[in-house]
């Protein structure tokens, strides 16, 4: 698999170095030669160049890329213009755009990004739920207006019980997806299974009835 990455900020050169180390091969792209020294011995290829230039785009070979990343977020009409150009004029098959604000991400869906990621409003969902009612819960990710996931430490009360036997996955409505316990993951464990100490659940549902399964 090989990406490449369009904006070596923050964000971008994280990405770089997080895809990288899954042996992923990528092209980091950014104007500024400073941010493209910088992760050159890291991503497999580095380019320093304007990618709202047309030409220098079709130079990259972009079309021989899995994804490419558009990781202008604070630029808002540059990286919009850029997943415009690399949909609708390159026609790439798949294109992952980074947005700063719900206006930003609108107009990216608009012009065909295929993704759209809002880095710092996901980390905001993510630490309100920590730091609030939910505060039971560790690294809750939002699968909609009031959806997530979230994993939870299995309660002492239901030590040495079957999961089955739980009123936490019925009268919460809570589904438990994976059960965490020490370096195993069991996805969607058997109602048989007897639950121990330290054991983790990855659960999903409703987020007022996420807030009630731990409590």
């Amino acid at each position: 698999m090989n990406v490449a990455i369009l904006g070596l900020g923050r964000f971008g050169t994280e990405l770089v170095e997080e895809l990288t180390s899954m042996g992923i091969e990528v092209l980091a792209v950014d104007s500024e030669s400073a941010r493209v020294n910088e992760v050159a011995e890291t991503a497999t290829l580095a380019a320093e160049g304007n990618v709202t230039d047309y030409e220098f785009l079709e130079s990259l070979a972009l079309k021989s890329y899995d994804s490419v990343v558009v990781a202008i977020g604070s630029a808002m009409a540059t990286s919009v213009l850029v997943v415009l150009t690399l949909k609708r004029r390159m026609e790439l098959r798949h294109v992952v755009a980074k947005a700063s604000t719900k206006d930003h991400a609108e107009a990216l869906r608009l012009a065909g990004a295929d993704i759209v990621v809002s880095p710092e409003q996901e980390a905001a969902v993510r630490l309100a739920h920590t730091l609030g009612p939910s505060s039971h819960l560790g690294e809750y990710l939002s699968l909609g207006p009031t959806y997530g996931t979230a994993k939870l430490q299995a309660p002492e009360s239901a030590f040495g019980k079957q999961i089955g036997q739980l009123e936490i996955f019925t009268r919460h409505n809570v589904v438990l997806l994976a059960l965490l316990r020490e370096d195993t993951v069991t996805f969607r464990p058997d109602r048989e299974t007897v639950v121990e100490d330290g054991d983790v659940w990855l659960i999903a549902g409703d987020d007022e009835q996420l807030r009630k399964a731990g409590s």
